[in-house]
């Protein structure tokens, strides 16, 4: 801490000596500070525009996830409806093989639906980690 003072005194008689090497390192200094400060603002813009940007294909991918899913549920409803009037009409052995036949199909939509949905949530977190590597990537290089 002692040497730390010292320094600063010694810089400042420096400075009020008028050594033009003094005024140099504060002109330099004068002009780093704020260049510093603009390029982390800047910086942190930057990084906050990707996550809008993230953000709002996640929510499109979503929508359009939900909207695939209310159609999918409409047409099972349809095919329920169907399959119900055919077991007023149909024999007990035919109604049982429908039935089955129901609870296959609804088990094949809830695998392809999770299967998509894990699809989309993987790809979009590649997508954010990708853009956070490279942002520290580049910082690193920048430090170096």
């Amino acid at each position: 801490m002692d040497a730390l003072v010292a320094e600063l005194v010694s810089f400042l008689q420096a400075l009020k000596g008028g050594s033009l090497i003094a005024y140099l390192i504060l002109l330099a200094l004068v002009l780093i500070a704020p260049a510093s400060v603009i390029a982390a603002l800047v910086y942190r813009r930057i990084l906050n525009e990707r996550r809008q940007v993230a953000s709002t294909a996640t929510q499109e991918n979503f929508g359009a996830i939900a909207a695939e899913l209310r159609k999918r549920a409409l047409e099972m409803k349809e095919r329920d409806d169907e399959v119900r009037k055919r077991e007023d009409c149909a024999q007990p052995q035919q109604q049982q093989a429908l039935k089955e036949q129901q609870r296959i199909l609804k088990q094949s939509v809830s695998h392809a639906i999770t299967l998509g949905l894990k699809d989309n949530q993987t790809r979009l977190l590649q997508i954010d980690l990708k853009g956070v590597l490279s942002a520290v990537q580049r910082k690193r290089n920048e430090a170096a």
